[in-house]
């Protein structure tokens, strides 16, 4: 009984633990949250193929929830990881930042699993209030609160999006389940409430993918958290976002309109993000709105369900957060104690360390859609997925955001490999060089043979 749900009960045990430790003076908490992660990435793999259902149906235990379940465990060891000794945050809060961590963390495998709009909702809340906590923890600086009441801000307006859609929701199909909406949608596809109550879910959820023009947050909050806040921020909760897109949204793609508006907001969410990142001199405001961008191409997998696009956008949300995670390893070891992190701080990155410059490169041209990467392959599933369905003027659009999107990382890696400085070595520690190394080999290898990750992804989409 209890195997189908081991991931949740180890984030669980690792949450308990931390809200101990916090009123200990416990030493290595990150080596410990580390341990955690690695117990729950095992009790994933353990629970990969199993199927259960509890609360009556609220919460399923599928393929579809499990191949999830392994992704977000494995970016919660790696941001452990990469976070390391949480240089940017008050030390004397770690036992808490690693409770609050957990605590998001199980929120999101509770949203992966929710077949039911409210359980659903309750699991979004859990994930998102402890961040709004922990983005307040970074030292030094007093402009992480205005990061706070901004983030909490937009929050508590997409959750009235969301609550909002929810009702009408219910008042068209007259139930939250799923299981009773699925056999309803063919009677209500031209019901106006029916299309009101799905856009305004799919509200909260655009902000919770930093997808435009629910983005605005994503600079300020990324600026002014903590770097180890930041790549947790920036990774996991993009996970939840696109197991619900394919798991809900997915449903009501009949809907009349629901099409032309996602196509609109995907090119706008490219675009945007794109033109914004161009102008950017500091690396983690880059890479927010890098992130609005490739929001924008994670909303394109759902205009062409049939063609495969919804396995591409499993694939491409996974690549994504490898690319973000890595991107985010450079930046905590570039930033050390400082305040924020400008695109200068990569000068001169090849001397001192050539195992960063050299990861650095190959995420970034990940990121920027070149072969033989990860990001290059997700793009192709895409594009290709969407040719198929016929819809080639999106196609020209993300092509031409593609070469846009070129520009500033490619910039990056010329500051990083060709840009020299007279500043020390960088030392890295070793678990982290060979982190860097396993995730620029991953990049590669993704890019090269995507047929296991694609594989998890269609028997995840064909399980729903």
């Amino acid at each position: 009984m209890l195997n189908p749900i081991l991931p949740e009960i180890v984030i669980s045990a690792a949450a308990i633990f931390f809200l101990v430790g916090s009123f200990y003076d416990m030493r290595n908490l990150h080596r410990q949250a580390a341990g955690f992660g690695l117990a729950s990435v095992v009790a994933a793999l353990i629970s990969l193929g199993a199927e259960s259902r509890f609360f009556h149906g609220a919460f399923v235990v599928d393929g579809f929830s499990r191949f999830f379940a392994l992704l977000i465990c494995l970016a919660f060891v790696l941001a452990c990881l990469i976070g390391g000794g949480l240089r940017q945050t008050d030390q004397s809060r770690t036992g808490e930042f690693y409770f609050f961590i957990a605590i998001s963390t199980l929120g999101l495998l509770v949203v992966t699993g929710a077949t039911e709009l409210i359980t659903l909702f309750i699991g979004l809340e859990i994930s998102s209030y402890p961040l709004f906590i922990v983005v307040s923890f970074r030292r030094g600086l007093g402009y992480q609160f205005e990061s706070v009441a901004k983030y909490m801000v937009f929050g508590a307006v997409s959750t009235a999006f969301m609550l909002y859609g929810i009702t009408y929701v219910y008042g068209a199909f007259g139930s939250t389940f799923l299981a009773d909406i699925i056999p309803a949608i063919a009677t209500r596809l031209n019901d106006p409430m029916a299309e009101l109550g799905v856009i305004l879910f799919m509200a909260g959820l655009l902000y919770k993918l930093s997808a435009f023009p629910f983005h605005f947050w994503a600079p300020d909050v990324y600026a002014g958290a903590a770097a180890e806040v930041v790549a947790y921020i920036a990774a996991l909760p993009k996970l939840a976002a696109v197991a619900l897109l394919v798991r809900v949204v997915s449903l009501f793609l009949d809907i009349e309109g629901i099409i032309p508006v996602l196509a609109l907001l995907a090119v706008l969410s490219m675009t945007m993000g794109n033109i914004l990142a161009l102008t950017q001199t500091e690396l983690k405001r880059m890479l927010a709105y890098s992130a609005v961008s490739h929001a924008g191409y994670i909303l394109l997998g759902l205009l062409a369900p049939a063609q495969g696009g919804l396995s591409a956008s499993l694939f491409y949300g996974t690549v994504y957060t490898f690319m973000t995670l890595a991107a985010f390893l450079v930046a905590i070891q570039v930033a050390g104690k400082g305040h924020d992190i400008p695109l200068a701080n990569l000068a001169g990155l090849w001397r001192r360390s050539p195992v960063l410059a050299v990861m650095l490169a190959i995420t970034f041209v990940s990121l920027a859609g070149l072969p033989p990467t990860a990001g290059f392959t997700g793009k192709l599933f895409l594009l290709t997925a969407l040719w198929q369905a016929g819809h080639f003027w999106v196609v020209l659009a993300a092509v031409l955001n593609t070469l846009l999107g070129m520009f500033y990382y490619l910039r990056v890696i010329r500051i990083s490999l060709v840009s020299d400085t007279n500043r020390p070595a960088l030392p890295v520690p070793l678990h982290l060089r060979s982190l860097a190394v396993a995730l620029a080999v991953l990049l590669l290898f993704l890019g090269l043979m995507p047929g296991a990750i694609l594989q998890l992804a269609e028997s995840a989409v064909a399980s729903l």
